[in-house]
C-alpha cells in the first residue's frame, strides 16, 4: 500500500522531487498508527478516564491498526507509558522482532 507522507503537524509535503512524499510498507504503517492513536486522544472523551485505562486504549488501537496492516506477526510488543515532562501526552512504542523500535510521543 502507498499512502501520502505526512508532516508532523499532519499536512502533506513535497518531496525532493517536488512531487508530494508517499510512506509505503513499515512507515505507513508507522504513520497510521500515530494518525489512528492521535485522533483517539483528540475526539475522545479520553481525559475522562485514569491514566491505566488511558494506556489500555492506547495499546488496543495500536495493535488493531497493525492488525489491519498485516504487521501484527513482525512486533514482539507495544509499550504505552505516561510521557516524563507533559502530563497530557503519552509514549507509544513499537517492538519488532527484528530487535528495532518506533517510538512516537501522542498527544491531545
Amino acid at each position: 500500500m502507498l499512502d501520502l507522507a505526512l508532516d508532523s503537524d499532519f499536512s502533506v509535503f513535497l518531496d525532493a522531487s517536488n512531487d508530494l512524499a508517499t510512506v509505503s510498507g513499515r512507515e505507513q504503517f508507522e504513520q497510521s498508527v500515530v494518525i489512528m492513536l492521535t485522533e483517539l486522544m483528540r475526539n475522545s472523551a479520553i481525559g475522562e478516564f485514569d491514566q491505566a485505562t488511558i494506556e489500555q486504549k492506547l495499546k488496543l488501537e495500536a495493535s488493531r491498526v497493525a492488525r489491519q496492516h498485516d504487521r501484527i506477526s513482525e512486533i514482539s510488543g507495544i509499550r504505552v507509558e505516561p510521557h516524563d515532562e507533559n502530563p497530557h501526552a503519552y509514549v507509544v512504542g513499537i517492538d519488532y522482532k527484528s530487535n528495532e523500535v518506533f517510538e512516537e510521543t501522542i498527544s491531545e
